[in-house]
């Protein structure tokens, strides 16, 4: 005799009772469902402050992108009116108003040579 193996079918579990199986199977509670909602909406509600302060800090990112452009345009202008300033037609321009004239004689002190001193007395007196 040779033992034949089968497969179990739909048929073999008629009439079993499967209320002990049931049972032990974890249901969700009134009071754990009230803890998920609670949780889920703590986390939407974070979820959406974060959302909000990215947001404002964008914000304040694109203001202090324009502040810091028109202040960059300010400088360049300033820098501009110093450059007229300083040109050295306007210089000469605004001395020849002024009554100033070009030097009759330049002296460049680095280039002189060195002036020997005359020998002193022990008095401290100078000899003559």
């Amino acid at each position: 005799m040779s033992a034949i193996i089968r497969q179990p079918t739909s048929g073999d579990l008629v009439g079993r009772d499967f209320a002990r199986v049931r049972a032990t199977t974890a249901r969700l509670s009134a009071r754990r469902i009230a803890w998920l909602v609670g949780i889920g909406f703590a986390c939407a509600l974070a979820l959406a402050a974060l959302r909000i302060d990215i947001l404002r800090t964008r914000y304040a990112l694109g203001a202090a992108i324009r502040e810091e452009k028109a202040l960059v345009q300010q400088q360049r202008q300033q820098t501009a009116a110093l450059e007229a300033l300083r040109h050295p037609s306007r210089l000469v321009e605004l001395a020849e108003k002024r009554g100033f004239a070009p030097p009759r004689r330049v002296i460049d002190l680095r280039r002189q040579p060195p002036v020997a001193t005359e020998p002193e007395t022990e008095g401290g007196a100078k000899l003559r």
